[in-house]
């Protein structure tokens, strides 16, 4: 296995040892995107803290670690926990790991467990009275940029741990940092490795490592210049709130997004954000009212091509129809991009109360009438 992200060389793989051919190309840590200090130093702060209370770094030890919300980015600084879990490899294995777990809470597109060997991701706590990831438009394939010393590596959310301790990754993700991956001795101590998480920005499918790191430093470029673009604003929204002129905020963005027309989204309610509204209402055969309410929600989180999903399915369809329903129900639906049996309840109200055929299978059918704003 390659022991590190390098752009632009082939993995040769000869009697079981990986070997490298140079090419041209520049390597992961010459990529463009912000430096660790840029990105410490816009973290370094916590503008609203998230946390109802504060997270030990280990089990029993003293709760220092707040989770911060800065921009839109939600952030904290702890130390570094190996993660092991997942698919069994020669690095994580139940000999070199004894905790390891063969599972990870979110699988590949093709079912399997994470690889934590050969993935980086993240670890956030189980939910719980001191913080719901969800709730703050995380879920699996979330990407985040994590910084050590002067090393950043992007990586997306891809296990659970403890529900009072926060600070681990994968052994992946140790390696590009820099930090022992042994699961058993290595990691890092004190509060040293800043994680910071892009809600509603996902890689896709989640082990496409290449996907994750162009939106990161996307994202990141636009958090260290506090700035909003569409790639860097959350789509993923645990409600979609009526929004008229004068709103502001990210839900504002989002709306502003999905009309098109600009990458720089102000996050207010302007003219042009009504005129624009007024022309998609009048082109999908809603009310021109200018007014966002829940049926040009669920148009807008709809709009796209009509592929047939069901309960297995995973990607970006999925991610699309779970913001619909949830502007269309008035009811959160967790977006994480993966049709499990609560999607399947979901798109089963979705079409009951909308006289359609009730098998919970969204194709062209139940499409046509989410992207109409039924």
């Amino acid at each position: 296995m390659v022991r590190r992200i390098v752009i632009g060389f082939v993995a040769l793989t000869v009697a079981g040892l990986a070997l490298l051919a140079p090419t041209p190309q520049v390597q992961a840590d010459e990529l463009a995107g912000p430096t660790a200090a840029q990105l410490k130093a816009r973290a370094g702060g916590c503008e609203t803290q998230l946390s109802n209370g504060k997270y030990a770094q280990d089990s029993g030890g003293s709760r220092t670690v707040a989770v911060c919300k800065s921009g839109d980015a939600v952030h904290w600084t702890a130390d570094f926990d190996v993660d092991c879990d997942g698919q069994r490899t020669t690095q994580c294995n139940e000999n070199t790991d004894p905790s390891f777990q063969p599972n990870t809470s979110w699988n590949q597109s093709d079912g399997r467990p994470l690889n934590a060997a050969g993935l980086p991701f993240i670890v956030v706590p189980l939910s719980s009275t001191i913080w719901n990831f969800r709730n703050a438009g995380i879920n699996g394939a979330t990407i985040a940029a994590v910084v050590y010393q002067d090393k950043v590596a992007y990586a997306v959310v891809g296990d659970q741990g403890p529900t009072g301790i926060i600070g681990e990754g994968s052994y992946k993700l140790a390696q590009q940092l820099g930090i022992n991956p042994n699961p058993s001795s290595g990691g890092v101590s004190g509060a040293v490795v800043t994680y910071i998480l892009f809600p509603g920005i996902s890689a896709v499918p989640i082990e496409n490592q290449t996907d994750a790191t162009a939106k990161g430093q996307t994202a990141a470029t636009a958090f260290v210049n506090n700035t909003q673009t569409c790639a860097s604003t959350n789509l993923d929204l645990t409600a979609y709130p009526a929004l008229q002129a004068g709103s502001t905020g990210g839900a504002v963005r989002a709306a502003q997004c999905l009309l098109g027309g600009t990458n720089e989204p102000s996050g207010t309610y302007d003219t042009a954000t009504t005129d624009a509204v007024k022309a998609f209402q009048t082109r999908v055969g809603l009310p021109s009212d200018g007014l966002i309410g829940a049926k040009t929600w669920t148009a807008l989180l709809a709009a796209g091509d009509q592929p047939t999903i069901r309960n297995g399915s995973t990607g970006t369809a999925v991610s699309r129809l779970q913001r619909s329903l949830t502007a269309a129900l008035g009811r959160t639906v967790i977006i994480d991009g993966q049709f499990g049996p609560a999607t399947e309840t979901a798109a089963e109200d979705y079409q009951r109360t909308r006289a359609l055929i009730v098998d919970g299978v969204v194709g062209p059918v139940t499409w046509t009438a989410l992207q109409a704003g039924k």
